[in-house]
C-alpha cells in the first residue's frame, strides 16, 4: 500500500474478526494496518456511491416535475 503517515489508534475487535485479520494480513503479506485501511476505504467509497445514487434519484424526479410543469404549460387550452 501506500505509506503516509499514521497514527496509534486502539480498537477493539471480537477474536474472531482479529484472527481472519492476521490470516489476511500474513496471506497477502501485508500488514494489519494495510487491511484496515483498505477496507475502510472500500466502506467509504461504497458511501459515496450511495449517496451519489440517492442525489441522482432525487435529481431525476426534480427534472421530472420540471419536463411535466413544462409540459402542462405548453398544452393549449380549449375555451370554455
Amino acid at each position: 500500500m501506500n505509506r503516509v503517515p499514521t497514527r496509534p489508534v486502539q480498537v477493539r475487535l471480537p477474536e474472531p474478526v482479529d484472527d481472519f485479520l492476521t490470516e489476511l494480513a500474513e496471506e497477502r503479506g501485508e500488514t494489519k494496518t494495510d487491511i484496515v485501511v483498505e477496507a475502510l476505504e472500500g466502506l467509504r467509497q461504497q458511501l459515496v456511491e450511495r449517496r451519489m445514487d440517492a442525489g441522482y434519484r432525487e435529481l431525476a424526479d426534480e427534472q421530472r416535475q420540471v419536463v411535466l410543469a413544462g409540459l402542462a404549460a405548453s398544452i393549449p387550452t380549449i375555451p370554455d
